[in-house]
C-alpha cells in the first residue's frame, strides 16, 4: 500500500474511533422479560417444585435473585406506569385503565431516555397504560420505539395471521429474534418482552407444545381456608376477587392452576429461545437480562383471587438480574428489599445516562456487586385504583413494609381500618396485631412513617 494512503487511512480510522464510529459501543444491551401476574413463588427455584421453569431458574442461578422484590402498587396499569417512569403512583397519576402517560411524562421514561442516548429500542407485548375509551384508539407510545408490537390491556393468546392460528408469544419471539438480527455493533439496544403470561383468559394453548401439567395436583395455599377468609375485613370479603367460584370447587381449582402454570411454562420456553438467540449472535456477553412481573397474584390465598391488596402474594414478585460483565462471585440471592421503581433508575445508570430527578427508585448496582451493600429500611405501598362502576369495588389502601413489619391502612372506610402483621412470627399474615396493646408503639411509628411517605412522595 502506498505509504501516503496508509497514513491517511490510519488517520481516518483513528478519527472514527474517537467519534465512536469504528469501535463497538461498550454500554450494555438490555433485555427485560416482563411477565403479567407472576407471583414470587411462580417458579421452581422460588418454592414451587411442581413447576417447569428451567430457563427462569437458570437466569436466577446465573445472576442475582432478589428474594424481597416488590411492586409499589399491585395492578397492571399503575404498576407498569411505575416501571416505565420509576415513580410512585402518586407522582405519575395512572389510577385507572384509561389514563395514559402524557407525552411529557413519556419523555422521562427509561425507554425514551435510552433512545435519546443512542439506544435502539423495541417493545413487544402488553403495554396496558391507557385503554380504549368509547371506541377511541388508546394512547400508546408506538412511535417512540424502533420496533413496536404492543397492545393495550387484554388481548387473546390466539392470533390469526395469514389465515393461520398463531400463539401470541411465539409471534412475539419471532419478531424479537428479527430485532436481534438487525443489531449493529456500534449501537446498543433495549428489548422489552412484556409477556401476557400467566394472566388469563385461560382459553388457548399453543398447539406446538404439549400440556406440561395434564395430571399435576398443585398444593393449596395454606391460607385458602374459611377461617382465613373470615378474618378479613368485611369490605375486603365483599370486594372484587373475593372467593371466586373455583375456590369452592377443588377440581375447578386444579384445572385453573394447570392452565395458569402452563402459561408460565410457555413463557419460560420463549425466554430460553431468546437467550439462545442472544448467544448464537454473540450478544450474550454484553446484554443485561432482567426478569420480573407487574404484580403477584393471590390464586386462592386468604380465599382471594386477583391482586391489588397489600398481602405478600399480591405485592411480591420475581426479580432476577443477570449482568454478564460482573464476576461469577457476585452471583447469588439478595435479602435487600428491591422495588419495581428501582429498575428504571438502575437501567439508566448502567447505560451511563442521566437519571432524571422525577424518578424515585434507587440504583441497584451496588447490591448487584456486593451482597453486603446497604439497602432500604422500608418502603411505601399505595393502591389508589379507581374501580369501574360496573365492577365490585376494590378497597383503596396504603401502607409501609419493613423487613419485619407490615402496616396496612384501608383509606375508604370511615374511620380508616388498620392492620399490623409481624412477618417474622406470622409470614402468612393471619394474626392482625393492630388492636394489640403490646404493639401500640410499633403501630404508631409505622402510621407516622406512612403519613410521612404520603406527603413526600408526590
Amino acid at each position: 500500500m502506498n505509504r501516503y494512503l496508509f497514513i491517511v487511512l490510519a488517520a481516518v480510522l483513528a478519527f472514527a474511533a474517537g467519534r465512536g464510529l469504528a469501535a463497538a459501543d461498550p454500554r450494555p444491551n438490555f433485555v427485560l422479560f416482563y411477565l403479567d401476574d407472576q407471583p414470587y413463588n411462580g417458579m421452581r427455584c422460588t418454592g414451587a417444585p411442581q413447576l417447569k421453569t428451567p430457563n427462569m431458574d437458570q437466569l436466577a442461578a446465573e445472576g442475582v435473585m432478589f428474594e424481597k422484590s416488590f411492586v409499589t402498587t399491585a395492578i397492571c396499569c399503575s404498576s407498569r406506569a411505575s416501571l416505565y417512569t420509576g415513580q410512585h403512583l402518586r407522582r405519575h397519576g395512572v389510577k385507572d385503565f384509561q389514563t395514559p402517560l402524557t407525552a411529557q411524562q413519556w419523555q422521562k421514561t427509561f425507554p425514551a431516555l435510552l433512545r435519546k442516548n443512542g439506544y435502539r429500542t423495541a417493545f413487544l407485548g402488553k403495554y396496558a397504560v391507557g385503554a380504549p375509551i368509547s371506541g377511541k384508539v388508546p394512547a400508546m407510545p408506538a412511535d417512540e420505539f424502533d420496533l413496536w408490537y404492543g397492545f393495550p390491556q387484554m388481548i387473546a393468546f390466539k392470533q390469526v395471521i395469514d389465515s393461520k392460528e398463531r400463539y401470541l408469544t411465539t409471534v412475539m419471539t419471532e419478531k424479537a429474534t428479527a430485532f436481534l438480527d438487525e443489531a449493529k455493533p456500534g449501537q446498543p439496544f433495549c428489548l422489552i418482552m412484556a409477556y401476557k403470561e400467566p394472566h388469563g383468559p385461560l382459553n388457548y394453548w399453543d398447539p406446538q407444545f404439549p400440556d406440561p401439567y395434564p395430571d399435576t395436583v398443585f398444593p393449596l395455599p395454606p391460607t385458602m381456608t374459611a377461617d382465613a377468609f373470615g378474618a378479613l375485613p368485611k369490605f375486603v370479603r365483599e370486594s372484587l376477587g373475593a372467593q371466586p367460584s373455583w375456590l369452592k370447587n377443588p377440581d375447578a381449582y386444579q384445572q385453573s392452576m394447570r392452565k395458569l402454570h402452563g402459561y408460565t411454562s410457555r413463557a419460560d420456553l420463549a425466554m430460553g429461545r431468546l437467550r439462545q438467540a442472544l448467544k448464537q449472535r454473540g450478544l450474550d456477553k454484553n446484554t443485561v437480562i432482567i426478569h420480573t412481573s407487574d404484580n403477584g397474584s393471590m390464586d386462592g390465598a386468604h380465599g382471594l383471587n386477583g391482586k391489588w391488596l397489600m398481602y405478600e402474594e399480591s405485592i411480591r414478585v420475581p426479580l432476577a438480574i443477570l449482568d454478564p460483565r460482573l464476576p461469577a462471585s457476585t452471583r447469588g440471592r439478595r435479602q435487600q428489599m428491591a422495588l419495581n421503581i428501582d429498575l428504571a433508575t438502575t437501567i439508566l445508570a448502567m447505560a451511563g445516562a442521566a437519571v432524571p430527578e422525577t424518578m424515585q427508585g434507587m440504583d441497584l448496582q451496588p447490591i448487584l456487586r456486593d451482597p453486603k451493600a446497604p439497602g432500604r429500611q422500608d418502603w411505601y405501598y399505595e393502591h389508589l385504583f379507581k374501580t369501574p362502576p360496573s365492577r365490585r369495588p376494590i378497597p383503596q389502601s396504603e401502607g409501609v413494609r419493613t423487613d419485619r413489619w407490615k402496616y396496612i391502612r384501608y383509606t375508604e372506610p370511615t374511620p380508616p381500618v388498620e392492620q399490623l402483621f409481624d412477618l417474622d412470627a406470622d409470614p402468612l399474615e393471619q394474626k392482625d396485631l393492630a388492636a394489640d396493646a403490646a404493639h401500640a408503639k410499633t403501630l404508631a411509628d409505622l402510621r407516622a412513617r406512612c403519613e410521612e411517605y404520603r406527603k413526600t412522595l408526590r
